[in-house]
């Protein structure tokens, strides 16, 4: 036990102070050294040994911060969530505005290098001249005059419609009415006699082959045998050609034009129509 000289109160008080701060310092210990980053950072998971150096951890994880920023930024909170949304918002208005301005130049720069027909029109003192003596006119004159002029933008495409060949369209195109065309003398020889369809059917391709390539062509072949000229004469006939035999040097010439603007054979062929009314 300490002893305290008698008389001195300052004195037992210092030396208690002294004994506490003593015990206290016992108790705790030696104070412990700072920790650095590295040392609290995890061991790497693909990793196969625990010790693994302290700069190569931080690098990793740096890496990965890195590469998940760049990939998949991601908000750990709602006020960041939110702050990211309304960056993508602004980002896309600012892409948006540059295509708006973008386009707006090409715009300018093109009613710049062209003017309006309007402005052409503003700019000419004939046609200032017609709109004036049409605004001055009553309702039903500029009715009349609007009319007029609907009826001759309408008329060239009329006429377009009229030289388009609608023949295919007509009931006049039948097998029955293709058919008709032929004169009555050949059409008693096709009912009389046994045709050779082999034959028929090689003029038939011949003639499609030829006009459906060039419809304007002229079409030139020797042909000696008469029935053969016969048989061409029917098809010819049948699908709306002319056709003419002629002599050349001692030999029977056949010739063939269509006399339509367009080529349009019947849907039904010769050879297959009398097959079907045999």
């Amino acid at each position: 036990m300490t002893s305290f000289p008698p008389g001195d109160d300052n004195t037992v008080e210092a030396a208690v102070c002294r004994m506490v701060t003593n015990r206290g310092s016992e108790a705790e210990g030696p104070p412990e050294s700072p920790r650095l980053i590295e040392d609290c950072l995890p061991t790497l998971p693909s990793s196969p040994s625990k010790k693994t150096s302290s700069t190569k951890r931080k690098q990793y994880y740096i890496n990965r911060a890195i590469r998940n920023s760049d990939l998949t930024p991601k908000a750990k909170g709602r006020k960041s969530l939110r702050r990211l949304e309304n960056n993508r918002y602004l980002m896309s208005l600012l892409e948006r505005d540059e295509c708006v301005a973008a386009a707006a130049d090409e715009v300018d720069s093109c009613i710049c290098a062209s003017p309006s027909i309007f402005a052409e029109a503003c700019n000419n003192e004939i046609y200032i001249e017609i709109w004036n003596d049409f605004m001055n006119r009553s309702g039903e004159e500029q009715e009349k005059v609007l009319a007029y002029l609907e009826q001759e933008v309408r008329k060239p495409r009329e006429k377009m419609n009229k030289c388009k060949d609608k023949r295919t369209e007509h009931p006049a195109y039948s097998p029955e009415e293709c058919y008709q065309r032929i004169n009555r003398s050949l059409r008693c020889t096709l009912r009389r006699r046994q045709i050779p369809m082999g034959t028929l059917e090689v003029l038939e391709e011949e003639m499609l082959s030829f006009f459906s390539v060039t419809p304007a062509s002229v079409y030139i072949a020797l042909m000696e045998n008469s029935y053969q000229r016969l048989l061409l004469h029917a098809v010819c006939q049948y699908m709306d050609l002319a056709s003419a035999s002629s002599n050349l040097e001692g030999k029977r010439q056949m010739r063939v034009v269509n006399r339509n603007r367009e080529f349009c054979p019947p849907e039904l062929l010769l050879s297959s129509y009398l097959q079907m009314k045999c």
